[in-house]
């Protein structure tokens, strides 16, 4: 990027002596130019479902990331179903052939395919908007053999975002482990700090659906921030009134947003007692984009449980440092509520 970025600048400067341009546009160009250079590179891994599909609105529309890949990973709704809402939402935001969607692993690594959480996200993953099958279609190449290609041609350069099951990541890790110290920063959307479960009392669905997999990645030494239910409950819920708010915005991606909330949002407020639809997808994609929504947050040495009978997959936190090894994970604590809804309302206002 920086090579092609030199190479542009010098083209364009030949010659300028000659040729009459505006004030200021040279400084423009490359004010253009630096802005895309410093964009955060990602390869996001999804179960494209309801509150998905939002983070992946926001991440293709953000200036501040520039999204390599998109990988489809087990988890909420069928895995073709999800394929198709990840291409249909990139569909929607004008990115329609400008981002490869790679398929990855349709069941976790050891297990049973766990079923599906059509109960949250409607038949379609999409509270039944049943859109139209998107033009684009994935891409031949696995979505792990795409991740251990990417990382390895951008060392350092490249930030797994994980709003799903870890299956993908777990597998690029087990066959080719030379790219855990290739990858940046890993971002997970899992787990809690003090708070309660929503598969079980002790454990939240993305590690819960493939707990092995999340083992092999927190036990990986990969750098790992964890954006958890906790903040999820306390600092992304769209209240009736933000859904009046929506409504008014009368765009495309309000629309689209307001139909893939349909089902969720009944099942928040009727079965996890929210007064709304908590988006923690969302604000995982918001922490990366703005780190600094993030108010409090701790490292602590974390690791997966895959053998309880009652807490399967719960990310135990060592809190008083009992098992003496040193801190793995950053644990998002708080967020600012205000300024990630204001990240959203910025998002569904831009068609």
């Amino acid at each position: 990027m920086l090579t092609n970025r030199r190479k542009f600048i010098e083209t364009f400067s030949i010659g300028t002596a000659s040729v009459l341009l505006p004030i200021g546009t040279f400084a423009s160009v490359k004010e253009t130019l630096n802005k895309a250079d410093s964009a955060k590179r990602i390869i996001l891994d999804s179960d494209t479902a309801t509150d998905d599909a939002l983070a992946v609105l926001m991440a293709v529309t953000s200036p501040k990331l520039k999204v390599e890949a998109i990988t489809i990973t087990c988890g909420n709704v069928g895995f073709e179903q999800q394929t198709k809402n990840a291409l249909y939402t990139l569909e929607m935001a004008g990115k329609s052939g400008q981002i490869p969607v790679y398929q990855g692993s349709a069941r976790p690594l050891v297990r049973q395919v766990h079923g599906n959480a059509t109960y949250v996200h409607g038949s379609d993953g999409m509270s039944d908007a049943h859109f139209p099958d998107p033009k684009q279609k994935p891409e031949k190449e696995h979505a792990v053999d795409a991740i251990i290609r990417l990382v390895n041609a951008n060392p350092g350069e490249l930030s797994l975002v994980a709003i799903g099951p870890l299956t993908n990541v777990a597998l690029a890790i087990l066959k080719d482990p030379s790219i855990v110290k290739k990858v940046k920063e890993l971002y997970f959307m899992g787990g809690f700090y003090k708070f309660y479960g929503n598969i079980n009392p002790g454990a939240t669905y993305n590690a819960w659906v493939d707990p092995e997999a999340a083992r092999v990645v927190f036990q990986s030494g990969i750098p790992i921030t964890t954006v958890g239910f906790d903040v999820s409950v306390k600092s992304s819920v769209f209240t009736d009134a933000d859904y009046e708010k929506v409504e008014t915005l009368g765009t495309k991606y309000a629309d689209f947003f307001l139909k893939i909330n349909r089902i969720r949002r009944m099942y928040c407020k009727e079965h996890q007692k929210m007064n709304g639809s908590n988006h923690p997808d969302a604000i995982t994609i918001a922490a990366v984009i703005d780190p600094t929504i993030v108010t409090e947050k701790i490292t602590r040495f974390v690791d997966v449980e895959t053998r309880g009978e009652l807490t399967l997959g719960a990310l135990a936190i060592d809190e008083l440092g009992v098992w003496g090894k040193p801190p793995n994970t950053t644990i998002c604590v708080e967020a600012d509520e205000a300024r990630f809804k204001k990240m959203v309302f910025d998002t569904l206002r831009m068609s």
